[in-house]
């Protein structure tokens, strides 16, 4: 509650007040007689965590003063961790397996501050033998026993995160990891780079260049597909060898 004092006497001692004309925050309101700072809508820490604002106690005579008020909001558990991709898929090459390099890293965000917005992680499933441990603060996922890795095994990990305040993500993620001989090489590309040059009125779908890859296997391991690996968190997209214009951007943006 907000609290001035007049001296003067009679009708020229009754004091209002008022939130100062440019504070734009709906979120409170002040009642003019008594002073009393009220919530009008609901807050949200993680929009603003912080309003300091100016209030104007005027008396009937038109004289006023100004006190700035600061208010810092807590925050509260109220947002659950949520992870960034649901599906993993990880190939070992048996013999090959470290057991100090991560074989692959999960993420999950929590909107929350502080220690609730803090994640853990847990290999909830799939773990037999506790062949794999993951890192409860980073993620990442490592092979703890390689010789129990063998070939054409397969694990599928169901990974679980919680935030410092117990909430856990309502979907967990799933690391699919696949063991493969150790005599399987991976296709080839002919060249590391390529660079293509494109006109910015291009037609969306026309053929922007080729790639070329090859098998280095035998057999049914000789086949393989060409896939454009996102880094926006979207689903990865099966490509043919040549690279088509999906969308136009002007060459000045």
């Amino acid at each position: 509650m907000m609290s001035a004092i007049d001296p003067d006497c009679g009708v020229n001692a009754i004091v209002n007040y008022t939130l100062a004309d440019n504070f734009g925050r709906p979120q409170f309101s002040i009642k003019p007689d008594s002073g009393e700072l009220c919530i009008s809508s609901s807050l949200d820490h993680e929009t603003y965590s912080e309003f300091e604002f100016p209030v104007i106690a005027t008396d009937r005579g038109g004289l006023s003063t100004t006190a700035m008020v600061k208010i810092q909001l807590l925050d509260i558990n109220d947002n659950v961790p949520a992870f960034t991709v649901k599906d993993y898929k990880v190939s070992l090459k048996e013999g090959r397996i470290s057991s100090t390099e991560p074989i692959v890293s999960v993420s999950a965000t929590d909107a929350d501050s502080g220690k609730f917005g803090t994640v853990t992680y847990r290999i909830v499933n799939g773990n037999d033998n506790d062949i794999f441990r993951i890192d409860r603060s980073t993620g990442e996922i490592l092979v703890t026993k390689p010789s129990l890795v063998q070939a054409k095994s397969k694990f599928d990990l169901e990974i679980s995160a919680t935030d410092g305040g117990g909430m856990s993500a309502p979907e967990g993620a799933t690391v699919h990891v696949t063991v493969m001989p150790a005599g399987i090489g991976s296709a080839l590309f002919d060249k590391p780079r390529y660079n293509f040059r494109v006109r910015e009125d291009v037609r969306i779908g026309t053929v922007v260049g080729s790639l070329k890859a090859a098998a280095v296997n035998r057999g049914k391991f000789a086949f393989f597909e060409y896939v454009h690996v996102r880094k926006d968190n979207k689903k990865n997209q099966l490509l043919t060898h040549r690279l088509e214009c999906s969308s136009v951007k002007d060459k000045q943006s």
